[in-house]
């Protein structure tokens, strides 16, 4: 885990009732002082917060995995020709 991924844990106090508490992985403990008080606070256990993105951002993220593998060259065909650039035109353009 990186410097940004520290979760947040959730505690309930008897008095003040629950907050939060972004904490390591190692000091996630059973027990944590309350901002409010200081008494000490239980951990509650909940659902982990997992954010619904956009279809844009899925596809985005999908390309970027996908990009990480190199992609496979082929070899042309006997006979078939390879493209070739376009006569006076831009150098990068392919020509058909």
């Amino acid at each position: 885990m990186g410097a940004t991924d520290v979760p947040y844990y959730e505690f309930s106090c008897e008095t003040c009732g629950p907050f939060e508490r972004l904490l390591g992985l190692g000091e996630a403990g059973e027990s944590a002082s309350c901002p409010g008080c200081s008494s000490p606070a239980r951990r509650t256990y909940s659902m982990p917060n997992v954010a619904s993105v956009s279809r844009d951002t899925k596809k985005a993220r999908l390309l970027n995995e996908k990009g990480v593998e190199p992609a496979l060259a082929k070899k042309p065909e006997p006979g078939v020709s390879s493209p070739r650039l376009v006569q006076g035109g831009r150098p990068w353009q392919v020509g058909h």
